[in-house]
């Protein structure tokens, strides 16, 4: 859950919402003069109540009055309730935190039949009196989001900036055609996005939820600022954003672009120093890790990970001096002193995509088509694997399957959701067995990365959709070694890639190579072999063309944010508040039109679980936007309660239209069949949502 307090504040407030929820009835109910015999937070069994005349006491103070005057107290007339001592309305706190309700004479949701004829009665009341008390609650929630909101933009709620930050190879992104003779097909990282499909974009959010919520199989138009040395120019792009299946929705391809902090979210702080351990681990020890910041690189100042890259881009290859602040410190802490670091740049490494793989999986590292093996970079916090698997363990065989590239061992999880799988790993030099278990949608809850540092190979890559790679002609048994390039020894295949490198650096343009490539098969008592390969003159200058990448990936790095506020103006926050409810309000709808046409899938929604889960997650960034989360969670409120649900707001109002038109109320069979139909619907819900919401967070 993050941490507690985030919880407790979460808690509270979703419970506030509910109570601001059933207030707008209650007092609207008041309004009205109709009899409010209960107001409740929550549903089910009540944990404390209090009514006047009684005082508080744990479980219902309905019950003590029936034991004593052996009525309800929504049974005994007002004159008498009055000379009693008793007061009307009981206030109950109840033990699901579902919902709430305000408990009125003559009306009961789940019983459409228990009228009354008392003056005081729901059922006396006008239409229009009726109307309002069903409506306010809706109002209520609408009110107190253009609040939350106005009080957020008022102090500034920082989000994600919608700059991109990187493009995913072959993604919509990738491939969006350019409107016009301006430009290139494909977004670029750099580039900002302002528009899509006409509407204002001002943070990575907007564009993130705005293609999610794209019509299936339909072209988006993305408008964006770049920056070239002629300046800053507009330029429209058009592309069908396709659905994610690591995210199960709508995506174009992109990921925001990064500061130069490392992020320090409580959710990723294990992650991020089991990649930094394993990248870098010359910064690790010298403290880099959460919190930590990169400030100047060869003494000229810096701010985000692009200027980082370029910088260490620009060195060619060679070490560089960076400045680190945010370092921990022997017992943990962060330090507050300043440190220069030397970073050496990693070369980028080359990767490839067999012609049978599916698009939706990551190329392989591969050096013309000779792949390492895949090892865990970390297990993820939640996995069921936690216990199974260790940082460190290289995957040689599951099931059947040897020696998998990282590619093959995904797809291998993927097809086989809910199981339970026999693995091979190599840990601390040894074999070892393990059974993994893999989640509903085929994952094992852990991080890979390729074993550079280890000589030992996967599974070659002989087909690509360009044609045939080099190692087909090398007769290469999986788990074998590879020993050395053109007579120098290789000890790893890092070792191997450099080597080939500097081959390939050393031949001119257009020509091609021979190399003899020495391999051993797994078996102890192998002997090497040499072997030739011929590589063509496109793969070693696709080879040349490769540079050089910071150790330290830009995953772990904060987005690159931007503060949306009304700086210090009130009328400008009142309309941020009121155009931030209307987006929500069209964007919820949104949801269920996408539902329905299965561009959302029902696993996506969320119930009370969930909601409190992700809200404990969001209090860790901040207050400010965790007013903006609730100001969202409360516009949800009201408009799924608008919907035409029976026993919801909207499906009562319904009723009443009905009334209204035909000068009588629908049959009490027709309302209680529909009472009925409405709790099932909403019971079904629930349970389908906190099915998922498990099975979101425990995996």
């Amino acid at each position: 859950m993050g941490s507690l307090s985030g919880f407790i504040l979460i808690l509270l407030g979703f419970g506030f919402l509910i109570f601001v929820h059933e207030l707008g009835h209650f007092l609207a109910a008041k309004w009205a003069n109709i009899r409010a015999d209960g107001f409740a937070i929550g549903m089910g069994p009540c944990l404390v109540s209090y009514r006047k005349g009684v005082g508080f006491c744990f479980g219902s103070a309905d019950d003590r009055v029936v034991a004593r005057w052996n009525r309800r107290p929504i049974e005994i007339p007002d004159a008498e309730r009055e000379e009693l001592g008793l007061g009307e309305t009981e206030y109950s706190l109840r033990a699901l935190p579902i919902g709430g309700y305000v408990r009125m004479l003559g009306q009961e949701d789940g019983a459409p039949g228990r009228l009354s004829d008392d003056r005081r009665s729901f059922s006396q009341a006008t239409i229009g009196r009726r109307a309002v008390v069903i409506l306010a609650g809706i109002t209520a929630n609408l009110l107190l989001a253009m609040l939350l909101f106005l009080i957020a933009f008022l102090a500034g709620v920082r989000f994600p900036s919608p700059l991109i930050g990187m493009v995913v190879p072959d993604s919509p992104a990738a491939k969006a055609v350019a409107v016009g003779k301006d430009a290139d097909a494909g977004l670029q990282p750099g580039d900002r996005v302002v528009g899509l499909d006409g509407d204002e974009v001002r943070t990575f959010l907007d564009l993130r939820v705005g293609t999610a919520m794209a019509k299936p199989d339909t072209p988006v138009e993305i408008e964006v600022e770049r920056r070239d040395a002629e300046g800053v120019k507009r330029l429209r792009f058009v592309t069908t954003p396709v659905k994610d299946e690591a995210t199960g929705l709508l995506s174009i391809g992109v990921d925001p672009a990064r500061s130069a902090t490392i992020t320090a979210i409580p959710q990723s702080a294990d992650f991020v120093r089991s990649a930094i351990r394993s990248l870098a681990p010359d910064l690790a020890d010298a403290g880099v890790g959460p919190g930590s910041r990169i400030t100047a690189v060869d003494g000229k100042p810096i701010a985000t990970y692009a200027e980082f890259e370029r910088a260490l881009m620009a060195a060619g290859g060679n070490p560089v001096v960076a400045t680190f602040t945010g370092l921990a410190g022997p017992n943990g802490t962060e330090e507050a002193t300043t440190r220069e670091l030397t970073v050496r740049p990693e070369r980028i490494m080359p990767v490839m995509r067999d012609a049978e793989s599916a698009s939706n999986l990551p190329p392989d590292v591969a050096f013309f088509g000779i792949a390492p093996l895949a090892r865990v970079a970390s297990v993820v916090e939640e996995s069921a694997n936690r216990d199974v698997l260790r940082a460190g363990d290289v995957f040689l065989r599951v099931g059947s399957t040897v020696a998998p590239r990282t590619s093959e061992l995904m797809a291998l999880f993927r097809a086989s959701p809910s199981a339970t799988l026999k693995a091979t790993v190599l840990r601390d030099g040894a074999e070892t067995t393990v059974e993994l278990r893999t989640d509903r949608n085929g994952r094992v809850g852990v991080q890979l990365e390729p074993a550079l540092d280890l000589a030992m190979l996967a599974r070659p890559i002989e087909q690509t959709e360009a044609g045939a790679t080099p190692a087909r002609e090398l007769d290469i048994v999986p788990l074998g070694s590879v020993l050395s390039v053109d007579d120098t020894p290789v000890e790893s295949l890092r070792e191997f890639c450099s080597a080939l490198q500097s081959i390939a650096s050393g031949t001119a343009q257009g020509e091609s190579r021979v190399l003899r490539i020495g391999l051993r098969d797994p078996s102890p008592e192998a002997r090497p072999s040499i072997v030739s390969m011929t590589v063509g003159a496109s793969d070693l200058e696709g080879l040349r063309s490769l540079g050089v990448a910071p150790p330290l990936p830009a995953g772990i790095f904060d987005p690159e944010f931007t503060v949306l506020s009304a700086n210090g103006n009130p009328l400008t926050a009142i309309a941020m508040g009121f155009r931030q409810t209307f987006i929500m309000v069209e964007q919820v709808f949104l949801t269920i039109d996408r539902v329905t046409r299965g561009s959302v899938g029902v696993d996506q929604l969320q119930g009370p679980v969930g909601i409190l889960h992700t809200g404990t997650q969001v209090a860790s960034e901040g207050f400010m936007f965790m007013l903006f989360f609730l100001a969202m969670i409360s516009v949800n409120l009201a408009v799924v309660n608008l919907l035409p649900i029976p026993i919801a707001d909207g499906g009562l109002f319904v009723f009443l239209m009905y009334e209204k038109f035909r000068g009588r109320p629908p049959s009490i069979a027709f309302q209680n069949a529909a009472a009925l139909a409405g709790i099932a619907l909403v019971a079904g819900l629930f349970l389908l949502t906190f099915y998922n919401d498990l099975a979101r967070i425990f995996g």
